[in-house]
């Protein structure tokens, strides 16, 4: 009989298949993952694959302008970043997308 699993370890693993989805892998790609990694059935880890979505659903319900905020503070690391190390072509990329999302340029230019 397998040992159960300790909820530091079930945590673990949520977050874990948080990331494999975050890197756009499929629900089988997991589901063999999870079989060949911690030897669980595919009903266990369609338990995982549940409450890592929920996670990051839980992640993005945030107000629109906190998000809008937060997207616009990371560009502006972006662009900092690309100035210092000579990427200008970034920069500016990272520029336009703050001035669409600022509704400052339209969006298809």
């Amino acid at each position: 009989m397998a040992k159960k699993s300790t909820n530091t370890e079930i945590d673990r693993r949520i977050h874990t298949i948080v990331k494999l989805l975050s890197s756009a892998k499929t629900n089988s790609y997991i589901h063999r993952y999870a079989k060949e990694e911690w030897g669980v059935s595919v009903s266990q880890a369609d338990v995982y694959l549940k409450r890592a979505r929920d996670i990051i659903r839980a992640d993005y319900s945030i107000d629109r302008s906190d998000f809008m905020g937060s997207r616009l503070a990371l560009l502006d690391k972006v662009i900092e970043a690309s100035i210092r190390t000579k990427q200008h072509s970034n920069a500016v990329g990272a520029l336009k997308l703050q001035a669409q999302l600022t509704k400052l340029l339209d969006g298809n230019s």
